[in-house]
């Protein structure tokens, strides 16, 4: 016990001696500090940006389809800060409780007008399509006697008056809704059509946005949820909105009175909302890609950090180990087994690197767990070189025929004679070996092999390699998809390699002699 307490005194007092002489280097710190600041991005990258890198999508309960971040390719938040762009438009949701579960919002909020005298209507706190909750119950009651409608149909609008606060008009619209239909006199199927419309301050004139003809709708206790957007930018938006001030969100539910009997008819209305997509978003923009569900940019870098550090740490750590391995073998035991090692070896050091990774790639599958083992595969030879060097050199040295000629075994020998003495190099391969290992992901995914269901920053600039606005804009208008992950791939790459210099100075004895 008082032997590993000597033991584990004597590594502290080494690490610290160690610590004191890397604290003197100055671009070793700067390494240290930016691989430190990427890790802390990597480990709290849930917390950071809690979007889903792949396909991002906006809380909240919406039984058809949750809706997407924001427009895509939305410039980032901060632009708003420049000279001249003050008046571009951001994402605004306009309903506050879609799905009404506040009575006192439903009152003060929503206006319902109809146009016939046999419609009623009130908020229910039950009913509703998630979890019993609030909904809005319309009652149609006609008896056998009285008129139909003269047009056949019924229409009930449902008015929501906000504010919009931006100069610049949004880039689309994105609506959804859920309706249900009850009949207390018989069973069967109505027509249905729903109608979103705008309205501009006090102006009579709706301006169309969409509608939807249900054809008819099974009376019973199904819920009927559905979302839409418009896909033209720059029409209907810009038409509708020119500037700040009052608007009017209006869903109209036109129910056909083809009965020649009573109707006594309830409607139930939930999940009702649209939003407004401006043209910023975050702190790096948003994607084209994909179309339906655009990313997060600074999402993607973020996570992105998780899988570059994956990546270069497995495959040198790995590299690293085999290389080890291979380079004592080869040195200690010489012989047939030196040349056949050694010999693969150098048959893959001489076939060029990139067409071989493409190669092996193609053929095992775009799966990062196979890129990681290709990239292991062809990682390890000129470091198993160094070693087996170093291994010859020092197998020949008096303490080595000291340790045989007291009967020591090989594996004795080499793990408490040989491989002590090489550590040192072992620290300095790690270090500068993450480097390649990111860089070879990156140009993989910048030639379409990446795998595309991970976020990393290769596949960042893969996919703007790979839309039309690579082809027809450039870099220049949309240079926050680009720029970032290149400007985080060289700065890691930076980074280990600072470090590796740094610990080549303090652990090579030649140039700790210069110093």
């Amino acid at each position: 016990m008082a032997s590993r307490k000597r033991q584990f005194s004597f590594l502290i007092q080494r690490f610290k001696g160690f610590w004191n002489q890397y604290k003197q280097s100055k671009r070793g710190m700067l390494g240290i500090g930016i691989i430190f600041a990427f890790a802390i991005m990597a480990i709290f990258a849930p917390i950071i940006a809690p979007l889903d890198p792949l396909k991002p999508k906006m809380t909240g309960y919406y039984p058809s389809d949750r809706p997407k971040i924001a427009d895509k390719l939305c410039v980032p938040i901060w632009y708003k800060s420049l000279l001249g762009m003050q008046h571009l438009s951001e994402n605004m949701i306009v309903v506050e409780d879609h799905e009404f579960i506040s009575e006192e919002l439903f009152n003060t909020q929503w206006k319902i007008q109809n146009d016939s005298q046999y419609v009623s209507y009130q908020y229910s706190s039950s009913g509703g399509s998630h979890n019993d909750d609030g909904c809005v119950e319309i009652s149609y009651e006609r008896q056998e006697s009285e008129t139909a409608p003269a047009a056949g149909k019924i229409n009930i609008n449902f008015e929501y008056e906000f504010e919009f606060p931006y100069q610049d008009e949004p880039r689309s619209f994105w609506w959804h809704y859920s309706l249900r239909l009850e009949n207390k006199t018989s069973m069967g199927k109505f027509p249905v059509r729903t109608t979103i419309t705008f309205r501009r301050g006090n102006e009579p004139t709706s301006y169309f946005v969409a509608g939807h003809n249900f054809g008819s709708v099974n009376i019973g206790s199904k819920w009927y949820s559905t979302s839409d957007q418009t896909i033209e930018y720059g029409t209907i938006e810009k038409t509708i909105f020119t500037g700040t001030g009052k608007y009017t969100f209006e869903f109209i539910v036109t129910i056909f009175d083809e009965e020649a009997g009573a109707i006594d008819l309830d409607l139930y209305i939930d999940n009702l909302q649209i939003i407004l997509y401006g043209k910023t978003y975050g702190l790096l923009g948003t994607s084209s890609i994909p179309r339906d569900t655009p990313r997060d940019l600074f999402t993607m870098l973020v996570h992105g950090t998780r899988i570059s550090f994956m990546i270069g740490i497995l495959t040198a750590v790995f590299s690293v180990l085999i290389g080890l391995v291979v380079g004592l073998i080869a040195g200690y035991v010489r012989g047939l087994v030196d040349e056949g090692l050694m010999r693969f070896a150098d048959f893959l050091l001489v076939i060029p690197g990139l067409p071989l990774l493409i190669v092996l790639v193609t053929v095992l599958g775009r799966s990062i767990w196979n890129i990681i083992g290709v990239l292991i595969f062809m990682g390890w030879m000129g470091f198993s070189r160094t070693v087996r060097s170093m291994t010859l050199s020092l197998r020949e040295r008096p303490f080595i025929e000291s340790a045989k000629a007291s009967g020591a075994s090989t594996g004795y020998i080499i793990y408490r004679h040989i491989l002590p003495n090489i550590f040192a190099l072992v620290y300095i391969s790690l270090a500068t070996s993450v480097p390649g290992a990111i860089i070879a992901e990156a140009s993989l995914a910048w030639l379409g092999l990446g795998d595309i269901n991970i976020c990393s920053w290769g596949i960042m600039l893969y996919d703007f390699s790979r839309t039309q606005t690579a082809i027809v804009k450039g870099v220049g208008d949309y240079w926050f998809w680009v720029i970032p992950p290149g400007v985080a791939i060289a700065l890691m790459a930076m980074a280990f390699i600072l470090m590796g210099f740094s610990l080549d100075e303090i652990l090579n004895p030649k140039l700790r002699k210069r110093r």
